[in-house]
């Protein structure tokens, strides 16, 4: 049989080679019965105290094909004459470390990154999904400061403000995500965000700002960076500042985080000034930094 062997030491079972049934090797006996999750007796079929070929055979379908649900790797199993119930496989998943979609991608990642691992059309589909920002995994910056990208988020009506918009900065070599609520869409609101807040506190650490892509596909954003960038003051800056209609998926992911903490709910809810929901966005901005595993504190962490 043909292994594949990632730096975590899971061996992943191609699956052309993938036994059937009456061919697996049962390297210690499994009770007659187990329970089920239920509390219920249901018939044991072959598990291993250790990791065997039905293991392995499990790694590599839901690895291979991350989109399966329960029913179609059923299905797989019972074409190949292997009798799996569905509370069998719910042990099987728990046994291989499988058992949800995040731990599925994260192996991902690590079999692609560490262990060489090529990707299929659907196992990237998959990861993007979870993990929007693996689509930048084409930038490849070096230390902080050297690739941030800007966009200026939503624009949505929030209680009897109006329309309340994000300006949101993200180092792609950190992580590290910075910004601030205004009624103003400008660019400008950005730069003074980046100049007051991101810049003194890179500048601390002894990094240097190089780049900035602005995500938008808004021609006023546009013409507000052909503006700016024609005043003596930015130029000074020393900064590249790249707009772009590519959508970033660190971005997205913090958009995500925003509606997953009930951001504007809460901020409808108390609307009564932009300033009494500042602090709100604040702490979801927090929460998305302390919560991201790609930040590191020894290189941004504000005192």
């Amino acid at each position: 049989m043909k292994f594949a062997t990632s730096p975590s030491a899971l061996h992943v079972l191609l699956l052309e080679d993938a036994p059937a049934y009456e061919n697996l090797q049962m390297s210690e006996p499994r009770p007659a019965c187990i329970n089920s999750i239920d509390g219920t007796d249901i018939p044991a079929v072959p598990l291993y105290a250790a990791i065997g070929p039905l293991h392995r055979h499990l790694i590599s379908l839901c690895l291979h094909n991350p989109y399966w649900n329960d029913f179609r790797i059923l299905n797989h199993f019972h074409r190949r004459k292997i009798p799996l119930t569905t509370n069998d496989l719910i042990l099987l998943k728990a046994q291989c470390g499988l058992d949800n979609g995040e731990t599925i991608c994260n192996t991902l990642i690590r079999l692609s990154v560490q262990g060489g691992l090529k990707l299929n059309s659907r196992q990237i589909s998959f990861i993007e999904k979870n993990k929007p920002e693996f689509r930048e995994r084409d930038l490849s910056p070096s230390h902080p400061g050297e690739l941030l990208v800007y966009e200026c988020l939503f624009g949505r009506g929030i209680g009897s403000l109006g329309r309340v918009y994000a300006h949101f900065f993200i180092d792609i070599f950190t992580g590290y995500a910075f910004g601030g609520l205004s009624q103003r869409r400008s660019l400008a609101v950005g730069l003074d965000i980046l100049l007051s807040t991101i810049m003194p506190l890179y500048r601390s650490r002894n990094y240097q700002l190089q780049m900035v892509y602005q995500s938008s596909k808004v021609m006023n954003d546009l013409r507000d960076f052909n503006k700016l960038e024609s005043e003596e003051a930015f130029s000074q800056l020393g900064l590249q500042w790249q707009p772009t209609q590519r959508k970033f998926g660190a971005i997205e992911k913090f958009e995500k985080s925003l509606i997953a903490n009930q951001f504007f709910e809460t901020a409808a809810s108390n609307s009564d000034s932009l300033e009494s929901i500042k602090p709100l966005f604040n702490q979801c901005l927090v929460k998305y930094n302390s919560s991201n595993r790609l930040f590191s504190k020894q290189y941004l962490s504000e005192e």
